[in-house]
């Protein structure tokens, strides 16, 4: 028990409750959990997590953690150790041979390796699925994976100015934790406050040059747990947490934002096309064609609502009866509870397919195109995948003296 941090006991009566359903409560919160469910009736998972094998690599204890983006451990990384992993990472040596030399050489470095490695996960010479049953009833929320799993996603991830870091003090013989201030090529130049009262009388800050594969990510594994605890989800905060990239890259990444919104940090979300790492943000042009969407569907469809938009009106334009006036604004085309778009069925007038309201867009142009179409002529209603067929592209808008708005893919 001294090698997992207990952060919290929880009450036993509800403690069988949590463990059947919180998993699957914050699950389903992901968008990618029906995703999720599909890949885990494969017998395999496609890549190491750890040393980044491609192949069929077979399930175990891990394969239930919807935060693995279906990643595993290969036969390789089992047969190793979390400890001996996370030296190869630190002195940039892929063999274990060349690891057990260097351990040979640097006997006086094994209490650094040895904090280093304590750092990233706790009683570092068992790997997750082998600790002790009471350690794994413990740890009700499973996260015991985390931690190693966004440490092998965070030293893929490139450096930059301004980061917060973590690294050895080989004088104070501890971590400490400061911030990149230069990248330079596979060193970086890092610097800390004072710590103690000593060291603060020494200067305002220390600064050092090291290599970057000696940096670690800036928080413990007891302490990413605590924040964890803090968090809605039972998760990282969404600007540090790591996401499976819907870019070419199709990784799981760590990413700042890009130069679009460069306000924060965390994946670029589009509301057309998922979420995106910085360079596949960028290297796609996802900021344009998140614009040419959202113009296609303010001048082809509804910028606000429409008069009694979205309610059943009677006798309504000369119909006799009851009819649902249509309308796609924003608010309306959103699925949210209580919703009556939810209720309605529609075809695609392209495809075919049938969905609600909330999973398409009404088109409100004339037969000539680029005018809006009078109210007794609109209801044609397009699926999003169409929609963003035409319009989630890169293109230019050309507005000809007649009023009429057209678009032109590039």
């Amino acid at each position: 028990m001294d090698e997992f941090p207990t952060l919290g006991e929880p009450n036993p009566q509800e403690k069988t409750l949590q463990e059947k359903s919180v998993r699957v409560i914050v699950a389903k919160k992901d968008s990618r959990y029906q995703e999720y469910l599909e890949e885990m009736d494969t017998k395999f998972h496609k890549e190491c997590f750890i040393c980044g094998l491609k192949g069929d690599i077979p399930k175990g204890e891990w394969s239930y953690h919807v935060f693995l983006h279906n990643k595993g451990l290969c036969e390789g990384c089992c047969s190793s150790t979390p400890r001996m992993e996370i030296l190869k990472r630190y002195i940039y040596e892929t063999k274990q041979e060349k690891c057990h030399q260097w351990m040979e050489r640097h006997g006086g470095s094994m209490h650094e390796l040895n904090v280093v490695s304590e750092w990233i996960i706790r009683g570092a010479h068992l790997w997750p699925h082998e600790y002790k049953d009471d350690v794994k009833q413990a740890d009700i929320f499973h996260e015991r994976w985390e931690s190693i799993h966004y440490w092998s996603i965070w030293v893929r991830e490139e450096r930059f100015s301004g980061e917060k870091v973590a690294w050895f003090s080989e004088r104070q013989k501890k971590i400490v934790v400061g911030t990149v201030n230069k990248v330079k090529g596979d060193r970086c130049q890092v610097y800390r406050d004072p710590e103690t009262e000593d060291e603060k009388k020494l200067g305002n800050f220390f600064q050092k040059d090291i290599k970057t594969c000696r940096l670690l990510p800036p928080l413990s594994q007891e302490d990413a747990l605590k924040l964890m605890r803090k968090t809605p989800g039972m998760r990282r905060p969404i600007e540090v947490s790591p996401f499976q990239c819907c870019g070419p890259c199709g990784r799981v990444r760590i990413s700042l934002r890009s130069k679009h919104d460069h306000t924060w940090s965390g994946p670029n979300k589009s509301p057309y096309g998922g979420l995106y790492c910085k360079d596949c943000y960028d290297s796609e042009e996802i900021h344009e064609k998140d614009c040419n969407m959202q113009r296609a569907r303010q001048y082809y469809s509804d910028r606000e609502h429409r008069g009694f938009g979205g309610v059943y009106v009677d006798n309504w334009s000369g119909k006799p009866g009851r009819t649902f006036r249509t309308c796609s604004c924003p608010s309306c085309s959103c699925p949210s509870p209580g919703n009556p778009h939810l209720k309605q069925e529609y075809v695609c007038e392209d495809c075919g397919k049938k969905g609600n309201g909330c999973e398409g867009w009404f088109d409100r142009r004339s037969g000539t195109g680029g005018l809006l179409s009078p109210w007794d002529k609109e209801d044609h209603w397009f699926c999003r995948d169409c929609w963003c067929r035409d319009y989630w592209v890169k293109g230019k808008w050309i507005h000809k003296p007649s009023g009429s708005v057209w678009f032109k893919p590039s």
